[in-house]
This record gives structure tokens, sequence and C-alpha cells, in this order.
């Protein structure tokens, strides 16, 4: 920036009109000097001379002075705008690395604070907001939780948007000021109201060096991470609740069932949790070429004749085209993809087809399917099937 400054024409123009000035004076005065008549008398002409000598120089200092603290200015601006995050104005991801860098060099110098907190927070509901009530409102709710950090902390520490919906807080104070820095926020998140957003909640997870005085400052990150990643799991697990409510909106609703059942990494443990209770096979698996299985439960390996995850695995590959009858897969593709293509499909398939289990034994198979999307896992199928052979046999039969 500051040889943009000095590139200025109008600049260039000036600074070489004064040294041109300088350099006519220096001789004259050099000349003047060295001549015998500066030892007889000092004349008039000559103190004027150096007077005029004089302020040239200060001139010259004081306009490349004020050139080198307008580039210094103009170096801050872009350098604020490098290291601030556009939609909220905290910290972006290159401030964040380079200030967790340094307190790595403070933590092994010794002269870290003692009272060095490390808080991770999480927005609730983004995927959630962002599918009901549109990206706008998304924005919304991250520049909600900006706010009331810079409103809680901004005279504290310094504060980031480390990625999406993800925030950190790094500061020194007692814990007793964290307990109600925490209760401040969860206030100012919940007073929060926008154009699309009435009220906000977060997962707050926290580490310090009280706790943990010989952790660096990835450490500490990592377990403010991992707890805030516990917090997010209750959430959800809160959220299970299902129950009607006459005056509840059908957006909220819709908001409701959507933040239940949609697979985050936040949500797969409860997923995981409940499909080993729920009665009949269940399965997730992604929508791609590989078609690769990311979950299966307990019954899906009874189904298939099985013990143990990896004699499954063994069995199909560990994907869906695997799990089907070879003969039968085509043919059933064919049908999940035209029923989840059609406008009243709503995402969901039926199809029947067969399996060999681990025995060889061949057995059909009732299958319902989910077509869904993730932010965490992408194209996914949810399917729920059961073991069908017996019934499925005898209709046949009866039908011939």
């Amino acid at each position: 920036m500051l040889e943009t400054i000095r590139n200025h024409w109008l600049f260039r123009v000036i600074n070489g009109f004064l040294v041109l000035l300088l350099a006519v004076l220096s001789v004259v005065l050099g000349v003047v000097f060295m001549s015998p008549f500066i030892k007889e008398q000092i004349s008039p002409s000559l103190v004027a001379g150096v007077t005029a000598y004089i302020f040239l120089f200060i001139i010259y200092l004081v306009f490349n002075l004020w050139g080198v603290f307008h580039a210094n200015r103009e170096f801050d601006k872009v350098k604020k705008i490098a290291y601030a995050d556009k939609m909220t104005n905290l910290g972006n991801r290159r401030a964040y690395e380079e200030y967790i860098s340094m307190l790595n060099e403070s933590i092994r110098n010794g002269t870290a604070e003692p009272g060095l907190f490390v808080l991770m927070m999480d927005a609730n509901g983004l995927k959630k907001t962002n599918d009901i009530f549109g990206h706008m409102a998304g924005d919304e709710l991250i520049i909600g939780v900006a706010e009331c950090i810079l409103k809680v902390f901004g005279d504290h520490g310094r504060s980031f948007r480390a990625g999406g919906d993800e925030f950190v807080v790094i500061t020194a104070m007692s814990h007793n000021d964290y307990l109600s820095k925490k209760k401040e926020m969860q206030q100012a998140l919940s007073d929060w109201k926008g154009e699309h957003i009435h009220g906000i909640t977060v997962a707050m997870g926290k580490a310090d060096r009280y706790e943990f005085p010989d952790a660096t400052a990835e450490e500490l990150i990592d377990i403010a991470d991992r707890r805030m990643y516990e917090e997010k799991q209750r959430y959800y697990a809160s959220q299970l609740v299902v129950y009607d409510d006459d005056n509840e909106s059908e957006a909220r609703k819709r908001a409701r069932y959507a933040d239940n059942f949609t697979l985050t990494k936040y949500t797969m443990p409860i997923i995981r949790q409940m499909a080993e209770v729920i009665p009949g096979g269940f399965f997730i698996y992604r929508e791609d070429d590989k078609r690769e299985l990311i979950y299966y439960n307990r019954q899906v390996l009874e189904i298939f004749g099985c013990e143990t995850g990896s004699e499954f695995r063994t069995l199909t590959g560990g994907t869906f085209e695997g799990m089907v009858y070879k003969d039968d897969f085509k043919r059933i593709q064919d049908s999940i993809d035209d029923q989840i293509n059609a406008e009243e499909g709503n995402g969901m398939d039926h199809v029947i087809y067969r399996i060999i289990r681990k025995d060889g034994s061949i057995r059909w198979i009732d299958d319902y399917g989910h077509f869904s999307h993730s932010e965490d896992f992408g194209d996914i199928y949810y399917v729920f099937i059961n073991d069908i052979t017996e019934t499925y046999e005898s209709r046949m039969k009866n039908k011939n």
C-alpha cells in the first residue's frame, strides 16, 4: 500500500519537485559556504537561503511522513478486511488460525494467561432454518449469534467465526465470570429478534487452563469442541419428544420434524440408539455410484444371517447393491428412481426383492425407502426392511 501511495502521479511530481529544490539549494549553499565571502560576513541573502533550505527540508519530511501515515492507515483497513468475516464482522478463519498459533507460542514461553478460556459455539437448527424458511433466514441466524457474541464478549478477548455456524471465543476470566457470561449469552440469544428469527439457541463447550493447566491451545480447542458436540447431542435428543399442539403453526411443526429427523454428525448417535430398539431392519446408505452403507442396525444382520458387522460387510461388500440379489438389482433400482422422481412421490419408495443370506438361502425382502439430503453425508436413503419370504411366497402361490 505504501508503494501505491508513493507511485501516485501527484505524489511523485510534488516529491520530485521538492527533491529538485533541495538539490539546487544544497549546491548553491555549498558554493557559498566554500567561498571566501562567507569568512568576511553573513549576508541577508545567505540567511534567506539557509532558511529556505531548512523550510523546504521540513516540508519534504512532513510530506513523506504523511505518505507513510496514510499508507499505514490504508494498510490497516486492508488488513482488517482480510482478517474479518464479511457476514458477521468477527475474525475469520485466517485470523483464528493465526491467533491460535500466537497463543501456542505464549503458552510455550509461559506468558499465557492462567485464566485462558476457549468457548466453542454452534448454532442449533441452521439446516432446518435454511430448509424451512430459506437461506436469508439462515444468514440471519448466523448474524444473530455473532451480534450476541459481540454484545457479551466484545470487550473480552477475541471472537471468531471459524466456519459455517461455528463460533469461537478466546478470553481470560475467572470461573465465576464465565458462569455469569454464559448466562448473559443465553439471555441475549433468547431475546434476539430479527425479520425471520425470534430467539436463538446454541450448543456451547468450554475448556480453560484452570482445569487443564498443561494443555496447548489446540488441546483446549479439542476439549471445548468435544463438549460442544455432547451438548449438541443432548439438544437434538430433547427435540425427539413428539407432541401435538393445536396452537403450533404448520411451519413450526415442519421445522421441528425436520430438526428431529435430519441426519447430521450430531443426530447420528441418537438415530443409532433409536434404530437398535425399533422392530425390523433399518439402514442408511449414500445415493452415489458406490451406494455405500453408512449405518445398519442389528436386525439387518439377523435378516442376512450374520453374527457380526464384519461378516455382513464381507457378504455384501458394504453397499446397498451388494445386499440385493444380483438379478433383481437393476429392476428395483429403476423402480426406486421412478418413484423418487415422480412428483407425487415425496421422496418415498417401496420395492420387493430377493437377498442371499450367509448360509446361501434366498429370502424375499419388503423395502420402504426415503430419499433425503444431509449436509454432513450428502444424498442418502433411509431404508426399513422386513423378511416377508413366507407371506410373499404364499401370496405368489395362491396367485398362480
